[in-house]
């Protein structure tokens, strides 16, 4: 990572992009897509930015599981949990999603 991010133009996720497509590491690239629907599910917190995402999720995300992690995310955050309208009516894992309950809780109240 230190050696990718010091190449003139590479920032942190296109160094951990690399590590993780073509050296099979297990690091978490962010993007707009991954950033967004882990921040829905709780995952991140309001005060990690989104720098600092990839770290804190590769904490706690087991190496085994980082790359098809990184794969659903993105393609999640593509299909259902869209920046705009996500679906949540349809999405599979309302049911563990922090941003969904907290919906639902304020539509039962009114």
């Amino acid at each position: 990572m230190e050696y990718l991010t010091s190449l003139p133009g590479v920032g942190v996720k296109t160094a951990a992009c690399v590590l993780l497509f073509a050296y099979r590491r297990p690091v978490m690239p962010v993007d707009t897509h991954v950033y967004r629907v882990t921040r829905r599910l709780g995952w991140t917190g309001d005060g990690v930015s989104i720098e600092d995402a990839g770290s804190h999720l590769e904490a706690w995300i087991p190496s085994k599981l980082m790359f098809g992690t990184h794969i659903y995310l993105v393609w999640h955050g593509r299909r259902t949990c869209k920046a705009r309208r996500p679906l949540c009516e349809v999405c599979p894992i309302s049911g563990v999603c922090e941003t969904y309950r907290r919906m639902s809780q304020r539509r039962s109240v009114r």
